[in-house]
């Protein structure tokens, strides 16, 4: 399984740099959706151990993360999406760092030691969501982390985002910027 996850982790180093952009001003491993799939509903559970569901963020443009403690690429992007949130969430951009970790302790012990506190840190319960937007907007059943997911204020994913990209970037905020406003 390690050996899995080390091949992995260089397959995500190799294609996608964080520091790289495409022409269009947009990583070259965002993958831009024209019609994508409403996000599911099946549970998630909150930190409160309280229930809900991707919907619940409808009116809001969502990054939704898929992440593990032990993924040294998502402890690289996890600081910048905390950052993202505290920076965007006023403007209708919202960051979920949705867990694929076995536990909520787990997750939020993370999220604490580290010091993560403006993402949401909701814990994927059966593993429905990650399994379904990466089935759906990937067409594989894949769920290395970190992978992300644009979704636009209706709830349609937009992009779909395996590996690391510079959330800190002009392209990636204005690209934000411009799906609240629209």
């Amino acid at each position: 399984m390690r050996i899995i996850a080390f091949i992995a982790a260089f397959v995500i180093t190799l294609t996608a740099s964080a520091s790289t952009f495409a022409e269009d001003g947009f990583a070259p491993n965002v993958k831009l959706i024209v019609d994508g799939k409403p996000v599911p509903t099946n549970a998630l559970m909150y930190v409160d151990g309280s229930r809900g569901s991707l919907a619940d963020f409808k009116g809001d443009v969502l990054i939704v993360t898929l992440w593990q403690v032990n993924c040294p690429y998502c402890h690289r992007e996890m600081p910048v999406l905390n950052r993202l949130h505290g920076e965007m969430q006023n403007e209708g951009v919202q960051v979920v760092a949705l867990g694929m970790d076995q536990s909520i302790g787990t997750i939020t012990a993370h999220l604490a030691r580290t010091g993560l506190s403006n993402l949401k840190p909701i814990m994927d319960v059966d593993k429905f969501n990650g399994t379904i937007l990466s089935v759906e907007n990937f067409g594989r059943l894949s769920i290395a982390t970190p992978t992300s997911f644009i979704i636009n204020k209706n709830g349609f994913v937009v992009a779909r985002i395996w590996g690391l990209v510079d959330w800190d970037s002009d392209a990636a905020r204005d690209y934000l910027r411009g799906l609240a406003a629209g």
